[in-house]
C-alpha cells in the first residue's frame, strides 16, 4: 500500500512540473501544459546585426496539449525591421504550426526523450526584411535529465529544411539551475552549419555560426512566469546577427 502511495506522489509531482513552460530558447524542455491546459504569451525579441540594422519582434503564441504528452503550438509574430539605412518596415512576421511530443519519460519525469517539429509560413514580407521570403520545415529530437533535483540538462537536434536555400543542421545544448522553486538560471549554446554563397552564386563556403545566451526564469505566480536572456552570434558572417535579447511572459489558464 505504501508502495502505491508513493508511486502516486511521484506520479502527481511529475504532473506539475510538467505543467510549466519552456524556459529555454535554444532547445526543448519536458515541459507541457496539462492534458486539455492551454498555454498562451508573448516571447519577445531584438536583434542587432553586424551590419548596424535592427529587428525587433513582439510574437504572441498559443500552446495545448490535446493528447497526452503530445502539445500543438502556433505562433504570429508582428515584426519592426530599421535598417542602418533606408526607411523602417512593420509588419507580420513568419508564422509557425508546431508540435512537441514527449516519447520516453521515466517514473520520475528524467531523462526524457522529445521529438518536436514545426512549419515557419511564407507570411513575412522578404523585401521589408520580415520575413524569409520562403516556406521552411523544421525537425528536431531533444533529450535530457535532472541532476541532484536543480541541475537540468538537455541537448537539442534540429533538421531546418528549406524550399529554396541549403538546409541546415543545428545543436543546442541547455543547463538550467533551479535556485528554488521559483527561481532559475540559465545557460545555453547552438552551433548550426550552413554553406555561404558569394554574390553570383557560385562559390560555396562552410560556417558555424554559434549562438551563446544566458538568462533567468522567474515564476510570479502558479500561472504566470517570465523568462528572460541576452547574448550574441560568432561566425555569423558581415551582416549576420551580432546581439540578442530575448524575453517571455507566460501564462497558464
Amino acid at each position: 500500500m505504501k508502495k502505491w502511495i508513493m508511486v502516486g506522489l511521484v506520479t502527481a509531482l511529475c504532473g506539475s512540473v510538467q505543467a510549466e513552460p519552456i524556459r529555454t530558447a535554444l532547445t526543448k524542455e519536458n515541459r507541457l501544459p496539462r492534458l486539455y491546459q492551454w498555454e498562451s504569451g508573448a516571447e519577445f525579441y531584438y536583434q542587432e546585426y553586424k551590419n548596424n540594422d535592427e529587428l525587433i519582434s513582439v510574437v504572441p503564441y498559443l500552446r495545448r496539449t490535446v493528447l497526452r504528452d503530445f502539445a500543438l503550438f502556433a505562433t504570429v509574430p508582428y515584426s519592426r525591421f530599421a535598417p542602418e539605412m533606408g526607411t523602417s518596415e512593420s509588419g507580420i512576421g513568419d508564422a509557425t504550426v508546431g508540435f512537441e511530443f514527449v516519447a520516453y519519460k521515466d517514473l520520475f519525469g528524467y531523462p526524457w526523450i522529445m521529438p518536436h517539429g514545426e512549419i515557419k509560413f511564407d507570411t513575412g514580407d522578404e523585401d521589408k526584411g520580415l520575413g524569409t521570403g520562403e516556406t521552411e520545415y523544421m525537425i528536431g529530437v531533444a533529450l535530457g535529465t535532472t541532476i541532484r533535483r536543480s541541475l537540468h540538462f538537455a541537448a537539442d537536434v534540429r533538421y531546418r529544411i528549406m524550399s529554396d536555400e541549403d538546409n541546415i543542421p543545428s545543436l543546442g545544448l541547455s543547463i538550467v539551475w533551479d535556485l528554488d522553486n521559483r527561481f532559475s538560471l540559465l545557460a545555453e549554446m547552438e552551433i548550426a552549419r550552413r554553406k555561404d554563397r558569394d554574390e553570383i552564386g557560385f562559390r560555396e563556403d562552410d560556417s558555424n555560426p554559434i549562438t551563446f545566451l544566458a538568462g533567468m526564469h522567474y515564476r510570479a505566480t502558479r500561472n504566470q512566469s517570465f523568462t528572460i536572456h541576452g547574448g550574441g552570434v560568432n561566425n555569423s558572417g558581415d551582416d549576420g546577427v551580432d546581439s540578442i535579447i530575448r524575453g517571455k511572459y507566460s501564462y497558464r489558464f
